[in-house]
């Protein structure tokens, strides 16, 4: 392990905020436990508003982002809220967010995080994608499988295998015995596999039983999008995967 960053003792809140003149919500800010929380923050999917999540993590030495706000490149409101909210109720900047892969639900405010001060980092492939979509890139700096020390909270990024894209990695709190499956993972309220763009169908349930090789002891595992809850959510995504398939035939 390799001790990254040097932060100060941060506060658990809940919070949701929204704009008046918006159609979507802001971000909603919702505690897991007393270190990890979940924001969330929405896009609009056709004329709908849709959820996109990603994590706070407390440690003793402060906080870490995992994904940005679901922001564009001309429109990153939503992260600046989220670190404008971390700054006034927790009393803390965010010194570093984990990219989990290249789609703009995830590393839309990417710019907003660099002007802020903020490291950003991801596999190497991430970064690359990043910018072929027209993002900064984020530092590709993570391997496929790491573990690094914040505040004496173990991270561990993994990337398990292709499926809701060739780049999606996962992280997990051991210590908390959280998983943030990322977009990899279809919620529980989730009826059908959504957008399959990048997506490679032929081995993401591979990849999905390894991530349950790897953390089936997970107390908590957090989707990209919607309801999150216990490991429910990975044969869910099993599920979805063949019947998606069967359609296929």
């Amino acid at each position: 392990m390799r001790s990254l960053l040097a932060f100060l003792p941060i506060l658990l809140l809940h919070t949701f905020v929204q704009a008046q003149s918006s159609p979507t919500p802001k971000f909603t800010v919702t505690p897991l436990n007393d270190q990890v929380l979940v924001h969330t923050t929405y896009g609009l999917v056709g004329k709908i508003p849709f959820p996109s999540n990603g994590l706070i993590i407390k440690t003793k030495d402060g906080v870490v982002l995992v994904d940005t706000g679901w922001d564009s490149d001309t429109n990153t409101d939503n992260t600046r809220e989220l670190l404008r909210w971390v700054a006034d109720n927790l009393h803390q900047p965010v010194r570093l967010c984990i990219v989990t892969h290249a789609h703009e639900d995830k590393m839309g405010g990417i710019s907003e995080l660099r002007k802020a001060g903020v490291q950003v980092v991801s596999t190497p492939l991430t970064a690359r994608k990043s910018v072929k979509l027209g993002f900064e890139s984020p530092e590709g700096i993570l391997p496929n499988d790491t573990t690094f020390l914040i505040g004496q909270e173990p991270i561990r990024c993994y990337f398990p295998g292709q499926g809701h894209t060739s780049d999606n990695i996962v992280v997990w709190l051991p210590n908390q015995q959280i998983l943030y499956g990322g977009c990899l993972i279809k919620s529980v309220a989730a009826f059908g596999m959504g957008n399959l763009a990048d997506a490679n169908l032929a081995e993401w349930a591979g990849s999905i039983r390894n991530v349950m090789s790897h953390f089936g002891t997970a107390r908590i595992v957090v989707p990209g999008h919607q309801d999150w809850g216990d490991t429910k959510s990975l044969e869910h995504t099993l599920t979805l995967l063949e019947k998606h398939k069967a359609t296929q035939k």
